[in-house]
């Protein structure tokens, strides 16, 4: 009894509290003045549902430390390759698209709810209570269908090509649809050319995209139901040649788009701003020749004013697209800085596509230098915030930082374009992977080439490996400028990151490593010299490893380049290092020159004395095998070195002067064969063989050792 009344007044309270926030929800604030009490409220502020989180990101900033997001899943999981990470982002979208593919082809599976009570009737739905369209299963359009004019809506609304084309045809063509529906199915087939439209709904499929540039190759279909529905349509109203005249030169079938404007205007329909703007676009291809296509550019400006039309900022972009792929020279520069100067005085500032086109017409790669970018940047640092207004605007940013790469060689502004990349939410206009990846390529180019040392540092510190994993010929310019400033502990890191970065069978790559290595080996600390040591030994025993996989291999796979005979003395130069002859340190270096001697490497060393210096000093150590095998390689090679590298180990092998070795050596080999360590004996042939390029027979060797044992008997 007490407990009923108890949830009886909890229940009230609950009603009235729900009666006093409708009743707030329903006031309106006040805008200003005062209250009767004094109280002033502010005015209200409209938030979105993100504001909050925004305004908390904005005090903390970018951790350049931390990975993106998606990828957070997992610690153990990160991917530290661009091609895992592409890998990682489009397999967790396979997901989600196996769950759209399992609910559009099961829709039935999805029509009840399973959570109701057994004794109360299921209710229908689609996939969610209340029905989500997004959420929602496709229908299904096929020859059995019936259909009516609100399925031509929907799949008109939702951008759905070839449902709209099959339902069109089911409601009986162009008979059986209303005027304002043909008008709508036109313009979404002259927008997308009758081709179905990219997901929105996958936003890693976009991201990992690599399309760069439009293909500026006539690509409208001739002949197709857009044509079709336009002929059928009478009387032509201005939005159907609006429509057709754009769709066709968008996908440049400029000759017939121009045709369809002239017949619109003889007949006194109105075109708008768009279709010229589409028509600037594509005028290179109605004339040849610049004089030519010069005069068409101004007399279709010509056209729109005495249309009374008013130009916009996508007008300015088209005429600069059509300039900037027409060359170059003065005269077509001269030009776009007039439009631009004249758009100005209408009030219209140059957006980002129309300064990309800029860069493009003045920023030749094989051109003078130009310094057009600098006053361009002088512009956009003084606005507020940038717009996006076309999907060209993407471009700027790759572009500039390319200009600063390649064109004016300036690492100051490529800070200049860096910095107001990220400032505000300009980031979003990096565009997809590629063009991030293009971007950050540049940046980390100029800075490698020409930003003081600290400074480069810096921003690869800052840059890699979570904002940008660099390629092999960009991984080859970082070790090269860690080369010139001697810092041999960021190269043994470098070795680390080519093979978290998937880089280590770039043969190419490693090599260089190994020879810069070896450059500034001479000027580093001990502590890091034995990083350098490590780091070679690494790079060896990673090049067996690949060995073993390719002889397990499959006969489809490729064969791994193997290193080349360079690499394996730098190798060796940096292995033989070590002071202690017990070290493991022989056993790699001993491992080296075997693939040198067995010819499992290409070419022959630049560096012969390397090899020469391992076998003094492996003599000296008493490893004599490693030093008759090192003396071995340079006579077979034909090195001016063996000769001398052959009497000083011998010297060091028998304890004696050279120049007592020397005069040994001049004495008939067979003499000496006999008393000699198999090692120095060896040592004895690579120096007959360097000296006269023959090797000593084992005839001579034999009966010499014959006649010292017959003349011992005789003795006897």
């Amino acid at each position: 009894m007490y407990s009923n009344i108890v949830i009886t007044r909890q229940i009230s309270k609950i009603k009235c509290l729900c009666r006093s926030l409708v009743s707030i929800e329903s006031q309106k604030t006040p805008q200003s003045g005062a209250s009767s009490d004094g109280i002033s409220p502010p005015v209200r502020i409209q938030r979105g549902p993100t504001d909050i989180l925004q305004a908390l990101s904005t005090t903390v900033g970018i951790d350049p430390t931390a990975a993106h997001y998606k990828y957070h899943d997992d610690p153990y999981l990160i991917p530290l390759s661009n091609y895992r990470k592409r890998a990682y982002a489009l397999a967790a979208e396979a997901g989600r698209k196996a769950a759209i593919w399992i609910r559009d082809e099961h829709a039935d599976l999805f029509t009840t709810r399973i959570w109701d009570p057994p004794l109360r009737k299921k209710t229908p739905y689609y996939n969610a209570d209340p029905k989500i369209e997004a959420f929602s299963p496709k229908p299904i359009y096929n020859d059995e269908s019936k259909v009516t004019e609100e399925d031509l809506i929907y799949t008109i609304r939702n951008a759905l090509i070839e449902d709209s084309i099959k339902v069109y045809q089911l409601l009986g063509g162009s008979q059986g649809v209303s005027d304002e529906l043909k008008l709508q199915l036109l313009q979404l087939l002259c927008f997308y050319n009758e081709k179905e439209p990219d997901s929105v709904e996958w936003l890693e499929e976009r991201w990992f995209s690599a399309n760069t540039r439009e293909r500026q190759a006539a690509t409208w279909r001739l002949g197709s139901l857009a044509d079709t529905i336009f002929t059928s349509m009478e009387p032509k109203s201005p939005e159907a040649y609006c429509a057709i005249i754009q769709g066709m030169a968008k996908y440049y079938q400029a000759e017939r788009a121009y045709e369809l404007s002239q017949e619109a205007i003889e007949k006194g329909i109105p075109l708008s701003t768009g279709v010229y703007n589409a028509l600037l676009g594509c005028i290179g291809f109605l004339r040849e020749g610049a004089t030519l296509r010069i005069e068409a550019l101004k007399s279709t400006l010509m056209q729109m004013k005495e249309q009374g039309l008013s130009p916009n900022i996508e007008t300015l972009s088209a005429c600069l697209r059509s300039i900037s792929v027409w060359g170059g020279g003065i005269q077509l520069q001269n030009l776009a800085m007039q439009l631009v100067a004249e758009f100005r005085e209408l009030g219209i500032q140059p957006g980002l596509s129309a300064y990309y086109y800029l860069l493009c017409l003045f920023c030749k790669e094989r051109g003078p230098r130009n310094n057009i970018l600098s006053k361009i940047l002088t512009d956009l640092e003084s606005r507020q915030h940038l717009e996006v207004n076309e999907p060209t605007d993407t471009n700027f940013f790759i572009t500039a930082m390319g200009v600063c790469s390649d064109h004016l060689q300036d690492i100051n502004m490529a800070e200049r374009v860096h910095a107001l990349l990220m400032k505000n939410n300009n980031y979003k206009l990096v565009g997809d992977a590629y063009k991030e990846s293009i971007y950050y390529r540049h940046l980390v180019t100029v800075a490698c080439r020409h930003a003081p040392f600290e400074k480069a540092t810096e921003y690869l510190d800052t840059l890699i490996p979570n904002i940008y994993i660099p390629e092999p010929s960009v991984m080859e310019e970082i070790i090269r400028t860690l080369e010139v400033a001697g810092a041999g502990d960021r190269l043994t890191q470098a070795w680390s990151q080519i093979i978290v970065f998937g880089h280590a069978k770039r043969t190419k790559l490693v090599e260089r490593l190994l020879s810069a290595l070896c450059n500034c080996y001479e000027y580093q600390e001990e502590d890091v010299k034995e990083k350098i040591r490590s780091a070679a030994e690494s790079i060896l025993k990673h090049g067996e490893t690949l060995e073993q996989k390719d002889e397990s291999r499959d006969q489809r796979s490729p064969v791994s380049q193997k290193l080349s005979a360079t690499a394996l003395s730098n190798i060796i130069e940096l292995l033989s290092d070590v002071s202690d002859k017990s070290s493991e340190r022989w056993t790699s270096v001993e491992t080296a020159l075997n693939k040198l001697k067995q010819e499992q490497a290409t070419g022959v060393p630049s560096k012969p004395e390397a090899i020469s210096t391992l076998a003094e000093k492996a003599a000296s150590m008493g490893k004599l095998e490693i030093a008759a095998m090192a003396v071995a390689y340079l006579a077979e090679c034909g090195f001016e070195e063996a000769a001398g590298a052959s009497a000083r180990v011998l010297g060091a092998m028998l304890n004696r002067p050279e120049e007592e070795v020397r005069a040994l050596l001049q004495e008939p080999a067979g003499a000496l064969a006999g008393s000699l360590h198999p090692a120095a004996l060896a040592v004895l042939h690579s120096y007959h063989l360097a000296k006269t390029g023959t090797a000593i027979r084992d005839s001579e060797s034999s009966t010499s050792s014959e006649s010292d044992s017959e003349s011992s008997s005789d003795e006897d």
